[in-house]
């Protein structure tokens, strides 16, 4: 079947100088990967193995770069990585999965950064965390939940720090403190919920 593809790749992929089919082995001798070479760059897609034989990638090129979708599988054969890529970095949507097949974070790259909303899950399925990138860092409100699906603390991040008004909770959704942050550091007064009501915890001026 390997070979099949392969073969299929080669002619499809006519318009190279110069291409050949190329594989790469273990140490071992067992494979690790095959596809086609276009001038001696990697055209295409390339399969690769773990060493028991296991599918643990798909990797899409053109001239020499990673470029369009990629795959990656652990070593159960188990899909948990599917990214874009434009001239070797990340770009786009990308979405990552438990090896039970539950997803555990999606969201999009500019430039090889996170950027825009991004998602988190736990294994249950449940949302664990979401909120916005910008260059790389969280910025703006972010919500981080339990994994009852309850909210476990709400507020604002400047430059991946807690900056602004921030909300706590428990597990049962009953809430627990309040407060001011700056650039990661507790300011002002918080306060603590007790049955509900609010009480003066500790000044931080």
């Amino acid at each position: 079947m390997r070979f099949f593809i392969l073969i299929v790749l080669i002619v499809l992929s006519d318009f190279c100088v110069a291409q050949e089919a190329d594989s790469v082995f273990y140490s071992s001798g067992e494979l690790k990967g095959y596809g086609l070479l276009c001038n001696n760059l990697k055209e295409g897609e390339w399969f690769f193995y773990y060493p028991n034989g296991v599918l643990s990638a798909v990797l899409n090129h053109k001239n020499g770069e990673l470029q369009g979708v990629q795959e990656y599988y652990d070593s159960d054969g188990n899909l948990i990585i599917i990214e874009h890529r434009e001239q070797g970095l990340l770009e786009d949507s990308s979405k990552y999965y438990y090896p039970a097949g539950q997803l555990k974070k999606k969201g999009y790259f500019e430039d090889g950064l996170y950027e825009g909303k991004w998602v988190f899950y736990f294994e249950n399925g449940v949302l664990k965390q979401e909120g916005t990138y910008v260059q790389g860092l969280p910025q703006g409100e972010w919500s981080f939940f339990f994994d009852n699906g309850n909210l476990n603390r709400k507020g604002f991040l400047r430059n991946g720090k807690e900056d602004g008004f921030w909300k706590y909770f428990d597990k049962e959704g009953n809430q627990t403190y309040e407060g001011h942050w700056k650039a990661g550091e507790k300011v002002g007064t918080w306060y603590y919920f007790k049955k509900g009501k609010q009480k003066k915890w500790k000044s931080f001026d």
